[in-house]
């Protein structure tokens, strides 16, 4: 029996077995706690950072959401994830071999001058934002919308709260 789950895997069945439930749980538990206090720290830090912008979000609240997408493009609370090719993949004009290892830089794709204009800027107002701190398609992060709910009702709640929040 997996844990918390009740169902019953089988490895034949191309399941999960006991071991590899309980693993994907605690997996889980540990990167959603890591990466969303990372986005709560990096994400007030930048308010702070740059108190333009706090004081818009303070002025109008509803920019919270947009405030957050841009935190997690500006400042993702993961920098970068390796993985290694499955299978012999071209792309562009190199072909990645299976067995290579690929490092994906997500921090330096979310400030691609090719896809955001004026990058280097925190604009919480910026659309669109089709930052990749979640990764994306089948690789998209199956925590993406928890991590966002929280950093909204954590950094709308300090930023409402705290009205004259700034750095010492």
């Amino acid at each position: 029996r997996c844990p918390d789950f009740g169902v019953h895997y089988t490895e034949s069945e191309g399941q999960l077995s006991e071991e590899e439930c309980l693993a994907t749980c605690i997996f889980m538990f540990a990167v959603g706690h890591s990466s969303t206090a990372n986005l709560l720290g990096t994400g007030i830090l930048t308010l702070l950072k740059h108190p333009e912008q706090l004081w818009l979000l303070q002025a109008d609240p509803a920019l919270i959401d947009t405030a957050i997408a841009e935190i997690l493009r500006y400042e993702s609370p993961v920098q970068g994830i390796s993985r290694t090719a499955l299978t012999d993949v071209k792309l562009s004009n190199q072909t990645i071999h299976r067995g290579e290892i690929v490092h994906c830089l997500i921090a330096a794709a979310n400030r691609d001058p090719a896809k955001f204009a004026d990058p280097d800027t925190f604009n919480i107002r910026r659309q669109p934002n089709p930052y990749l701190s979640f990764g994306q398609g089948i690789h998209t992060c199956i925590g993406r919308h928890l991590a966002a709910l929280v950093a909204n009702v954590a950094v709308g709640t300090l930023v409402r709260r705290l009205p004259k929040l700034a750095l010492a």
